[in-house]
This record gives structure tokens, sequence and C-alpha cells, in this order.
């Protein structure tokens, strides 16, 4: 049909030529060259619609052209694309298959960042009121937009007090607190936070898991009981596992909270442990060090502290046991990869 279409054309033009030509050879010579110049211009344009008939250049006859969806568009092969590396801008596509935890320098409190392999955010504690605004820094330093779970270990200043100006300025996915409370402003300003922004508190005690994927598993497992005397024993410690590496989570949890933690027979054992209650000799005893046998140990405590933290009977407790100690007081923010099989600190 096409051919028959163009030969068709192509009679025409003949046709269109001869009788262009006689009329020419009868005129003027000033009238001889415009219409040689029309019947030129006719002729191109006769051509050019013969190569690209009913449609734009190059395209079949009545094909519009369409712009590219973005969806359709195919990666290299071989290219190790997971579905939340190409959404989400927080983790960048060379870190995909890594698990990055980030122990932040906030001074005398806990905040902790954890970046999962396929994207999201895990937050633990945000410091104290004046470590906020350092927080929220932190976060936009690590590319987070989002963070998909908040875990306030328990109502101390140090540890939930930058937490409410955290939830103001990032969305949140879920948050979790022990069932515990604190008559403080601090913690008011959280639960204030966490009001307005229209999230509801998970709680956080043992056997509840994070619905994470990508590999990772986490698990809370403290607080055991429901009665405790010292807020610190109601820390949410959350026990996190990546292929074969593991890191524990510990808060302020005291000897009551360890012992509690043995008795319950749960999985300890962690590569890497966060030394409760930045270093005080009331934690990280003999026994529940051994369970956990870690490798690395980071103590999250402020330079010249009142406290004196860390305690020496705690640093050697550590120091017997074999464990690499790293301190956010000599060392700055701490960050730990694991790429599932192995942790390194860079």
């Amino acid at each position: 049909m096409m051919t028959l279409s163009i030969l068709a054309l192509l009679v025409a033009v003949l046709l269109t030529v001869n009788s262009g030509w006689n009329f020419i050879r009868r005129t003027g010579k000033k009238a001889r060259r415009q219409a040689l110049y029309a019947l030129l211009a006719f002729i191109i344009s006769v051509v050019a619609a013969a190569g690209h008939p009913g449609g734009g250049p190059g395209l079949p006859g009545g094909w519009q052209s369409q712009p590219r969806d973005k969806a359709t568009v195919q990666a290299p092969a071989g290219t190790p694309l997971s579905r939340e590396s190409q959404t989400n801008p927080s983790q960048p596509r060379e870190e995909a298959g890594k698990l990055r935890v980030h122990f932040l320098d906030v001074g005398q409190g806990d905040a902790i960042l954890v970046q999962l392999p396929g994207g999201k955010n895990i937050l633990i504690d945000a410091g104290t009121n004046e470590a906020g605004p350092a927080v929220v820094q932190y976060l936009k330093q690590y590319a987070v937009v989002k963070l998909d779970y908040v875990i306030g270990t328990h109502p101390h200043e140090d540890h939930i007090g930058g937490l409410d100006q955290v939830i103001k300025i990032f969305p949140v996915g879920k948050v979790y607190l022990p069932r515990v409370t604190n008559n403080t402003a601090s913690y008011r300003d959280l639960l204030l936070a966490i009001k307005n922004k229209g999230l509801k508190v998970t709680e956080a005690r043992a056997g509840v898991s994070l619905p994470l994927g990508d590999g990772v598993q986490a698990l809370f497992i403290n607080p055991v009981k429901e009665n405790y005397d010292d807020l610190n024993d109601w820390s949410a410690v959350l026990r996190l596992t990546y292929g074969q590496t593991s890191f524990l989570f510990t808060g302020d949890a005291g000897s009551a909270a360890e012992e509690g933690m043995l008795a319950s027979r749960q999985p300890l054992r962690a590569d890497v442990l966060k030394v409760a209650h930045h270093g005080s000799r009331t934690a990280t005893g003999t026994a529940f060090l051994k369970a956990v046998a870690p490798a690395y140990a980071v103590i999250s405590a402020g330079k010249g502290n009142d406290y004196g933290h860390p305690h020496a009977q705690t640093l050697q407790r550590l120091q017997q046991a074999g464990v690499k100690v790293y301190r956010t007081d000599r060392d700055g923010t701490i960050t730990v990869v694991s790429d599932g099989r192995e942790v390194t600190l860079p």
C-alpha cells in the first residue's frame, strides 16, 4: 500500500513539473525565475512529506512522539539496585548492602542513628535538650529525609531531651517508648511533639520486634518486667542483627535489668555493644558481658562530665574481656559499618 502511494505521488510530481515547465517557457525572464523557485520549493516539500507520511520525523505513519516514562527506563545489566535505594535519597546507591550505625557525639547523653541497607532509618534517643539542634544537623549530614522508627529508651533528659525537636522537623513513621512516665518538662515536650505530629506511641518491651525487612531483624529484649525501682532499668534494649553480625543497644539499663534479661534466656550475643549508662559502674556486669561477648564496645559520654563516666571498674571489666573500646568523649562520633558478614570501624 505504501509503495503504490509513493508511485502515485511521483507521477503527480512529474506531471506538475511538466506543466510548470511549459508555463515557465511562455513567461518573461523575471517571471520564469520566480516560477522556477516556486516549483523547486513545491518539489522539495512533496519529497519531504513522502519520507515521513502522517507523523513526526522518522516515525511510522499516525504515531505520535511520547516522552519516556521514567518507570520504563532500565538500569544496565548487573546494577545492584534495591527498590528502596531507587526511591529513598537518604541511602546512597554505593552504600547498598551496607548497614551503618552512627554513635553520635552529643556530649553527656545518648543518640544513635542506624541506617539500614534498604534506606530506612532508626533513631535511638537524641541527647539532651541542648543537643537537639546538633542531632538535627547530624541527621541532615547523613542525608536523612525520614525517620522510619524513633526510639526513646527511657524518660531521662539526656536521652529524650532532643527528640521533640527532631520529631518536629523530620517525617516519622513509628515511635517506641517503654511504658513508664516521668514528670519533667522534657518528657512532656516529647509527648506533645508526638501528639502534634499525629503519631501514636507503640510500647517498647521484651518480645516486640520492628518490621524492618532487607535482611535486618530487630527485637526488644527489655523491659522484661513491668515494675522497676530505677527508671534506668526501664530502658528499651534493642538487639539488631544483619546477616551474621549483631548490635546491642542498651540505653541506661542497670544491673536489675541485666539480671532480668539473663533470666529470660533471650539471645544477647552481639559483635558491638553500646555500653549502658555511659560506662557507669552500675551496669555492664561480668555475667552480662560474658553473655554478650562483644568484639567492640562504644561508650557515649561527655568529655570531663561531672559523673566521672566512664567509671574505671567498667573499663577494667571490658579490658579483661578483651573488648576493644571506643568512646565519644575521646573519639567523637563513631561509625560502625556491617556488610552482613563482618563489622568494621573506619
